[in-house]
Protein backbone atom coordinates (compact mmCIF):
# COMPACT_ATOMS: atom_id res chain seq x y z
CA UNK A 1 0.00 0.00 0.00
CA UNK A 2 1.19 3.76 -0.72
CA UNK A 3 0.13 4.45 2.76
CA UNK A 4 -1.10 2.96 5.81
CA UNK A 5 -3.33 5.97 6.33
CA UNK A 6 -4.78 5.94 10.14
CA UNK A 7 -6.89 8.38 10.09
CA UNK A 8 -10.67 8.35 11.52
CA UNK A 9 -13.46 8.75 9.47
CA UNK A 10 -16.36 7.16 8.14
CA UNK A 11 -14.60 4.08 7.26
CA UNK A 12 -15.93 0.38 5.74
CA UNK A 13 -13.77 -2.03 7.46
CA UNK A 14 -13.73 -5.61 5.44
CA UNK A 15 -10.41 -7.59 7.53
CA UNK A 16 -9.71 -10.36 5.62
CA UNK A 17 -9.74 -7.41 2.11
CA UNK A 18 -9.96 -9.13 -0.96
CA UNK A 19 -9.49 -12.93 -1.35
CA UNK A 20 -7.35 -13.90 -4.03
CA UNK A 21 -8.19 -14.71 -7.62
CA UNK A 22 -11.52 -17.01 -8.05
CA UNK A 23 -14.64 -16.54 -9.75
CA UNK A 24 -17.04 -14.39 -8.45
CA UNK A 25 -20.60 -15.47 -7.55
CA UNK A 26 -24.07 -13.62 -7.88
CA UNK A 27 -24.24 -12.98 -4.39
CA UNK A 28 -21.50 -10.43 -3.09
CA UNK A 29 -19.96 -9.93 0.55
CA UNK A 30 -21.33 -7.05 2.38
CA UNK A 31 -18.67 -5.32 3.90
CA UNK A 32 -19.15 -4.29 7.87
CA UNK A 33 -19.74 -0.64 8.68
CA UNK A 34 -17.72 0.86 11.25
CA UNK A 35 -17.78 4.31 11.50
CA UNK A 36 -19.30 7.97 9.85
CA UNK A 37 -17.33 11.82 10.07
CA UNK A 38 -19.33 14.47 8.45
CA UNK A 39 -17.74 17.53 7.36
CA UNK A 40 -17.97 20.02 10.19
CA UNK A 41 -17.39 23.55 8.74
CA UNK A 42 -18.24 24.29 5.41
CA UNK A 43 -14.79 26.06 3.93
CA UNK A 44 -17.45 29.09 2.48
CA UNK A 45 -19.05 27.19 -0.21
CA UNK A 46 -20.12 23.93 -1.10
CA UNK A 47 -17.69 21.06 -0.83
CA UNK A 48 -18.52 17.96 -3.27
CA UNK A 49 -15.76 15.77 -2.69
CA UNK A 50 -14.65 13.40 -5.71
CA UNK A 51 -11.18 12.00 -5.03
CA UNK A 52 -9.32 11.27 -1.87
CA UNK A 53 -5.26 10.68 -1.21
CA UNK A 54 -2.71 9.71 1.61
CA UNK A 55 -0.21 11.89 0.25
CA UNK A 56 2.98 12.14 2.94
CA UNK A 57 0.84 10.95 5.74
CA UNK A 58 -2.20 13.38 5.31
CA UNK A 59 -5.18 12.75 3.64
CA UNK A 60 -6.25 15.07 1.00
CA UNK A 61 -9.14 15.27 -1.27
CA UNK A 62 -10.98 17.53 -4.55
CA UNK A 63 -14.02 18.49 -5.34
CA UNK A 64 -15.84 18.72 -8.34
CA UNK A 65 -18.50 21.56 -7.79
CA UNK A 66 -17.27 23.80 -11.03
CA UNK A 67 -15.65 26.88 -9.55
CA UNK A 68 -13.98 24.66 -7.17
CA UNK A 69 -9.84 24.29 -7.82
CA UNK A 70 -8.14 23.51 -4.65
CA UNK A 71 -6.45 20.12 -3.09
CA UNK A 72 -7.75 20.36 0.29
CA UNK A 73 -5.82 19.30 3.17
CA UNK A 74 -9.03 17.70 5.82
CA UNK A 75 -8.26 16.39 9.56
CA UNK A 76 -10.51 14.19 11.12
CA UNK A 77 -11.60 14.66 14.92
CA UNK A 78 -13.79 12.03 15.70
CA UNK A 79 -17.23 11.82 14.08
CA UNK A 80 -15.96 14.59 12.35
CA UNK A 81 -13.72 16.00 9.73
CA UNK A 82 -12.65 19.64 8.76
CA UNK A 83 -10.54 21.65 5.98
CA UNK A 84 -7.51 22.63 7.69
CA UNK A 85 -5.22 24.02 4.57
CA UNK A 86 -6.35 24.53 0.81
CA UNK A 87 -3.94 24.58 -1.63
CA UNK A 88 -4.89 26.90 -5.13
CA UNK A 89 -4.18 24.65 -8.08
CA UNK A 90 -2.96 27.15 -10.97
CA UNK A 91 -5.52 25.70 -13.17
CA UNK A 92 -6.25 28.08 -16.36
CA UNK A 93 -8.51 25.27 -18.40
CA UNK A 94 -12.70 24.84 -17.60
CA UNK A 95 -12.92 23.57 -14.09
CA UNK A 96 -14.44 19.98 -12.92
CA UNK A 97 -11.75 18.06 -10.75
CA UNK A 98 -13.15 14.68 -10.68
CA UNK A 99 -10.53 11.74 -9.59
CA UNK A 100 -7.10 12.09 -7.86
CA UNK A 101 -3.79 9.66 -7.46
CA UNK A 102 -0.16 10.35 -6.91
CA UNK A 103 3.31 8.53 -7.41
CA UNK A 104 6.42 9.64 -5.21
CA UNK A 105 5.95 13.39 -5.60
CA UNK A 106 3.63 13.98 -8.64
CA UNK A 107 -0.45 14.48 -8.37
CA UNK A 108 -2.34 13.42 -11.34
CA UNK A 109 -5.77 15.21 -11.25
CA UNK A 110 -8.45 14.87 -13.78
CA UNK A 111 -10.32 17.20 -15.15
CA UNK A 112 -13.79 16.28 -16.95
CA UNK A 113 -14.95 19.44 -18.39
CA UNK A 114 -11.39 19.59 -20.38
CA UNK A 115 -10.74 16.21 -20.69
CA UNK A 116 -7.63 17.31 -19.14
CA UNK A 117 -4.66 14.52 -17.33
CA UNK A 118 -3.09 16.96 -15.01
CA UNK A 119 0.03 16.91 -12.54
CA UNK A 120 0.96 18.70 -9.87
CA UNK A 121 2.42 19.43 -6.39
CA UNK A 122 1.92 20.79 -3.09
CA UNK A 123 3.02 24.07 -4.89
CA UNK A 124 -0.08 24.22 -6.79
CA UNK A 125 1.59 24.41 -10.07
CA UNK A 126 -0.01 22.37 -12.89
CA UNK A 127 1.28 21.02 -16.07
CA UNK A 128 -0.89 19.19 -18.39
CA UNK A 129 0.06 15.52 -19.74
CA UNK A 130 -0.71 15.37 -23.28
CA UNK A 131 -1.80 12.43 -24.51
CA UNK A 132 -2.61 10.34 -27.39
CA UNK A 133 -5.76 9.36 -27.38
CA UNK A 134 -6.06 8.11 -30.74
CA UNK A 135 -10.25 8.30 -31.53
CA UNK A 136 -11.38 9.09 -28.08
CA UNK A 137 -12.29 12.43 -27.31
CA UNK A 138 -12.25 13.14 -23.74
CA UNK A 139 -12.81 16.92 -24.52
CA UNK A 140 -15.90 16.37 -25.93
CA UNK A 141 -17.34 13.95 -23.77
CA UNK A 142 -19.60 16.27 -21.38
CA UNK A 143 -21.13 15.04 -18.15
CA UNK A 144 -20.33 11.26 -19.35
CA UNK A 145 -16.37 11.82 -19.40
CA UNK A 146 -13.44 11.11 -16.56
CA UNK A 147 -14.36 10.41 -13.31
CA UNK A 148 -11.51 7.77 -11.67
CA UNK A 149 -8.02 7.12 -11.88
CA UNK A 150 -5.16 4.81 -10.72
CA UNK A 151 -2.21 4.60 -10.96
CA UNK A 152 0.79 2.05 -11.47
CA UNK A 153 3.60 3.26 -10.05
CA UNK A 154 5.99 0.84 -10.70
CA UNK A 155 5.27 0.56 -14.46
CA UNK A 156 4.55 3.91 -15.12
CA UNK A 157 0.84 3.20 -15.90
CA UNK A 158 -2.30 5.19 -15.47
CA UNK A 159 -5.93 3.99 -15.49
CA UNK A 160 -8.57 6.48 -16.31
CA UNK A 161 -11.88 5.91 -15.92
CA UNK A 162 -14.77 6.99 -18.43
CA UNK A 163 -17.87 7.26 -16.02
CA UNK A 164 -20.75 6.13 -18.19
CA UNK A 165 -22.59 6.44 -21.85
CA UNK A 166 -20.21 4.46 -22.04
CA UNK A 167 -18.07 3.30 -19.35
CA UNK A 168 -14.83 2.62 -19.77
CA UNK A 169 -11.29 1.84 -18.59
CA UNK A 170 -8.60 2.88 -20.50
CA UNK A 171 -4.48 1.95 -20.14
CA UNK A 172 -2.45 4.85 -20.64
CA UNK A 173 1.69 4.31 -20.64
CA UNK A 174 2.98 7.80 -19.11
CA UNK A 175 6.30 7.25 -20.61
CA UNK A 176 5.19 6.98 -24.19
CA UNK A 177 1.82 8.56 -23.51
CA UNK A 178 -0.08 6.94 -25.55
CA UNK A 179 -3.28 4.43 -24.75
CA UNK A 180 -2.22 0.87 -24.59
CA UNK A 181 -5.57 -0.90 -23.53
CA UNK A 182 -9.50 0.41 -23.13
CA UNK A 183 -11.71 -2.26 -21.58
CA UNK A 184 -14.99 -2.16 -19.67
CA UNK A 185 -16.42 -5.01 -17.73
CA UNK A 186 -20.23 -6.58 -17.64
CA UNK A 187 -22.75 -4.39 -16.76
CA UNK A 188 -24.53 -7.09 -14.62
CA UNK A 189 -24.88 -4.83 -11.27
CA UNK A 190 -24.28 -0.94 -12.37
CA UNK A 191 -24.07 1.46 -15.31
CA UNK A 192 -21.38 3.39 -14.32
CA UNK A 193 -17.83 3.83 -12.53
CA UNK A 194 -17.09 6.40 -10.00
CA UNK A 195 -13.30 5.87 -8.97
CA UNK A 196 -10.22 3.76 -9.10
CA UNK A 197 -7.33 2.83 -7.31
CA UNK A 198 -4.31 0.28 -8.28
CA UNK A 199 -2.94 -1.85 -5.70
CA UNK A 200 -0.69 -4.74 -6.10
CA UNK A 201 -1.34 -5.60 -9.47
CA UNK A 202 -5.18 -5.17 -9.19
CA UNK A 203 -7.30 -2.53 -10.15
CA UNK A 204 -10.22 -1.43 -7.51
CA UNK A 205 -13.24 0.07 -8.96
CA UNK A 206 -16.51 1.85 -7.65
CA UNK A 207 -19.49 0.56 -9.18
CA UNK A 208 -21.27 3.51 -8.12
CA UNK A 209 -24.89 3.39 -8.67
CA UNK A 210 -24.34 -0.92 -7.82
CA UNK A 211 -23.22 0.51 -4.79
CA UNK A 212 -19.77 -1.94 -4.94
CA UNK A 213 -16.23 -2.16 -5.08
CA UNK A 214 -14.97 -3.79 -8.15
CA UNK A 215 -11.62 -5.96 -7.48
CA UNK A 216 -10.38 -6.33 -11.51
CA UNK A 217 -7.08 -8.23 -13.07
CA UNK A 218 -6.20 -5.16 -15.44
CA UNK A 219 -4.30 -7.42 -17.99
CA UNK A 220 -6.56 -10.15 -18.25
CA UNK A 221 -9.94 -7.91 -17.68
CA UNK A 222 -11.07 -10.30 -15.14
CA UNK A 223 -13.53 -9.74 -12.23
CA UNK A 224 -11.65 -11.15 -9.10
CA UNK A 225 -14.33 -10.22 -6.55
CA UNK A 226 -17.10 -7.63 -5.63
CA UNK A 227 -17.75 -6.46 -2.41
CA UNK A 228 -20.83 -4.21 -1.76
CA UNK A 229 -21.29 -1.07 0.66
CA UNK A 230 -25.41 -1.33 -0.18
CA UNK A 231 -26.39 -1.87 3.56
CA UNK A 232 -24.50 1.35 4.82
CA UNK A 233 -25.19 3.62 1.65
CA UNK A 234 -28.55 2.71 0.38
CA UNK A 235 -30.62 0.64 2.90
CA UNK A 236 -33.82 -0.49 2.16
CA UNK A 237 -34.96 2.24 4.60
CA UNK A 238 -33.55 4.90 3.06
CA UNK A 239 -30.04 6.52 1.37
CA UNK A 240 -27.30 8.25 3.42
CA UNK A 241 -29.25 11.35 1.47
CA UNK A 242 -32.58 12.20 -0.25
CA UNK A 243 -34.45 12.30 -2.71
CA UNK A 244 -31.85 11.27 -4.80
CA UNK A 245 -32.10 7.76 -7.84
CA UNK A 246 -28.50 7.33 -7.95
CA UNK A 247 -25.01 6.02 -6.00
CA UNK A 248 -23.10 8.40 -4.12
CA UNK A 249 -19.61 7.50 -3.48
CA UNK A 250 -16.79 9.41 -5.73
CA UNK A 251 -13.79 8.73 -4.24
CA UNK A 252 -11.63 5.60 -3.26
CA UNK A 253 -8.97 5.26 -0.81
CA UNK A 254 -7.20 1.67 0.08
CA UNK A 255 -5.30 0.84 3.73
CA UNK A 256 -4.02 -2.48 4.81
CA UNK A 257 -7.40 -4.01 6.00
CA UNK A 258 -9.99 -1.13 5.01
CA UNK A 259 -11.65 0.35 2.16
CA UNK A 260 -12.40 4.31 2.37
CA UNK A 261 -15.22 5.87 0.58
CA UNK A 262 -16.21 9.82 -0.26
CA UNK A 263 -19.90 10.71 -0.80
CA UNK A 264 -20.89 13.50 -3.45
CA UNK A 265 -24.44 14.04 -1.88
CA UNK A 266 -24.94 17.29 -4.36
CA UNK A 267 -26.30 19.09 -1.33
CA UNK A 268 -29.16 17.36 -0.63
CA UNK A 269 -29.86 16.61 3.34
CA UNK A 270 -29.65 13.99 5.06
CA UNK A 271 -32.54 11.14 4.89
CA UNK A 272 -34.44 10.58 8.32
CA UNK A 273 -32.71 6.84 8.09
CA UNK A 274 -29.61 8.27 8.35
CA UNK A 275 -30.51 10.89 10.79
CA UNK A 276 -31.61 8.03 13.09
CA UNK A 277 -29.49 5.40 12.18
CA UNK A 278 -25.85 7.06 11.95
CA UNK A 279 -26.35 10.73 13.66
CA UNK A 280 -25.92 13.02 10.79
CA UNK A 281 -27.83 15.99 9.44
CA UNK A 282 -27.83 18.86 7.17
CA UNK A 283 -26.58 18.62 3.48
CA UNK A 284 -23.14 18.70 4.60
CA UNK A 285 -20.64 15.39 2.88
CA UNK A 286 -19.48 12.83 4.71
CA UNK A 287 -16.15 10.58 3.68
CA UNK A 288 -16.54 6.73 4.24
Amino acid sequence: MKSLLLFFICSILYCSAFTQETNYNSKFRELEFISISQLEIDPGHNLEPSGIISFRSRPYIISDEQTDKYLYQIKIECRNWSVVDSIDLQITDRIDLEAIDYCVDQIYILSESSGSLLVSDLSGEINKIAIDFGDEEPWNWGNAGWEGLAADCENNIIYLIKERQPRKILRVNLTTRKVEDKFNLPESESNDFSDAKFENGYLYLIERNGNYITKVNPISHEVIEKLSYRETCSHENGKLYEPYAYGMAEGLLLTKDEIWLALDNNNLNASKHAIKEFAISGNRPVIL
